[in-house]
């Protein structure tokens, strides 16, 4: 073989060897294929807004996701109409507690129901300035009425991203109920407090104000029986005297923590 051919043979060689190094220490790319996105860019714990290629992702139920709220408030007033009495009572109460999930909260909450009462009559007539008749009434009796429900609750709601959030409770706990009344005429007292077991059921809707607050309306119904033992001064014995805590109410309030 003479020297121009051990030149030529010796040339091939090499490019060999440079061709296979840079096929090792290079990727071929190509316009067709797309990058891979590393894990750090596509995963967080937060899960917050997310963009790539083109897809954006946006967490279910924002306005919680996005706060971070562990735990919804709510103050709240109304009425109690007691079964069997045409009068109703007054109502205010707060509740509170954890939220398990987006749509269950469990907790606890306190209303308080009050009324006052007075008994009168006419006694005379007066007539006052310019002739204009003037009714003298005389109170013949006054009663105070004091209801305590303590209970812990459930509540089951639909979607945030709803404009109208419908939603359904439940609760069972301790009642009290503190009875008073005074006869005017007889100087007769009466005072006596009332406790036992009860429940609540309720049904209302949410309408967001803002991420955080929410005006709400429900109605519920109220059951339960109360007793007290009482001494029987005259025969040295005890009785027990039952009242029915059973009723329904509305109540409107302002719940936060969303």
């Amino acid at each position: 073989m003479n020297t121009r051919n051990l030149h030529l043979a010796a040339m091939t060689a090499a490019l060999l060897v440079t061709t296979v190094t840079r096929a090792d220490a290079v990727t071929t790319t190509s316009e067709f294929v797309l990058p891979t996105p590393s894990l750090a860019a596509v995963t967080t714990a937060s899960a917050p807004d997310v963009q790539f290629m083109g897809t954006h992702y946006r967490p279910r139920g924002g306005s919680r996701s996005t706060l971070g709220s562990s735990s919804v408030s709510q103050i709240h007033l109304g009425y109690y109409d007691p079964d069997g009495d045409a009068s109703k009572r007054f109502l205010l109460g707060i509740r509170g507690g954890p939220m398990i999930d987006e749509h269950i909260q469990l907790g606890v909450g306190v209303d308080w129901a009050h009324k006052n009462e007075k008994t009168s009559s006419v006694s005379h007539s007066e007539i006052g300035p310019g002739g204009t008749p003037i009714e003298v009434r005389t109170d013949l009796a006054s009663a105070s009425y004091n209801f305590f429900p303590l209970m812990a609750f459930v509540q089951i709601s639909a979607d945030d991203d709803l404009g109208v959030v419908p939603y359904f409770g439940a609760a069972a706990g301790y009642e009290v109920l503190s009875l008073s009344a005074e006869n005017f005429q007889t100087g007769d007292t009466y005072d006596g407090t009332f406790g036992g077991w009860g429940w609540q059921l309720w049904g209302g809707a949410a309408l967001p104000l803002s991420g955080r607050t929410r005006v709400t309306g429900e109605l519920y119904v109220n059951g339960g029986e109360l007793n007290r033992d009482v001494d029987n001064v005259l025969t040295g014995g005890t009785y027990r005297e039952t009242v029915s805590a059973d009723g329904m109410g509305l109540r409107l309030g302002l719940a936060w923590g969303f």
